[in-house]
């Protein structure tokens, strides 16, 4: 992990912005694996088991949202939650990798104003590595299936969603002479770009039997800072060096 995640490091030293999918599983593990009292994966395990590369801290971890039935698009969106298929927003602490200094405000003050209601033997309370850092609708998309068009949800959506709208402020920074944006972390958690995202305060990630982590104000481990105000975003890096 280590090594891979190193690598993604190189990407964006090299102006590449990497983006991954948090997860579908809540605070499961891919496959809706959690960990059991041996520290192996498993279906009926009760320890929270954060995914892998969306805990490496050189990539942009991307949950979900879902605009609730019955909502206008213009009223707060929640954290994507199927509960017919029981697949849900992935996110919470790095079992491998440190807390980078670029999110450690955002993370603290989490802690302090929100403190998980888990033992430590849970989930890594330790101080480590959390996401997602961000997210965008991860509900319903439309896609063409052998001809036909079918909806999809999952964080697999959202992902590419956020994918174009960096791809887009990249094109406007090139249209000024200016560099692609690369890795976006350092910058989308500073101060400057707060009013940038759509805070995200409804819902939770559930998983190996517990209702999961809430999303609150501010950064949260189910959405991240929340979902992109794409104009606000694209104003802000046309403005950067």
């Amino acid at each position: 992990m280590h090594r891979q995640c190193a690598e993604y490091a190189k990407l964006g030293l090299m102006g590449t912005t990497v983006l991954y999918s948090s997860g579908d599983y809540g605070v499961a593990g891919n496959g809706d694996l959690c960990i059991d009292s041996n520290g192996a994966q498993a279906f009926f395990g009760t320890i929270f088991n954060p995914t892998f590369p969306a805990g490496c801290p050189y990539i942009t971890s991307v949950g979900g949202t879902q605009v609730d039935p019955g909502a206008t698009p213009t009223e707060p969106e929640s954290a994507w939650m199927d509960l017919i298929d029981e697949a849900y927003s992935s996110g919470g602490f790095s079992n491998v990798f440190a807390i980078p200094d670029y999110q450690k405000s955002s993370v603290e003050k989490y802690l302090q104003e929100y403190p998980p209601p888990y033992a430590s033997d849970v989930w890594n309370s330790s101080g480590s590595r959390a996401f997602p850092d961000l997210s965008a609708n991860a509900n319903n998309f439309g896609v063409a299936v052998f001809g036909e068009i079918v909806a999809v949800s999952g964080t697999s959506a959202s992902s590419p969603t956020v994918g174009a709208i960096l791809s887009a402020i990249n094109d406007g920074r090139l249209a000024i002479g200016k560099r692609p944006i690369g890795f976006i972390n350092p910058v989308i958690y500073s101060p400057l770009f707060r009013d940038a995202f759509n805070d995200i305060t409804n819902g939770s990630n559930p998983g190996c039997g517990t209702a999961g982590f809430s999303a609150v104000p501010g950064w949260d481990p189910v959405t991240g800072l929340g979902t992109p105000n794409f104009r606000k975003l694209l104003e802000k890096w046309l403005a950067l060096p």
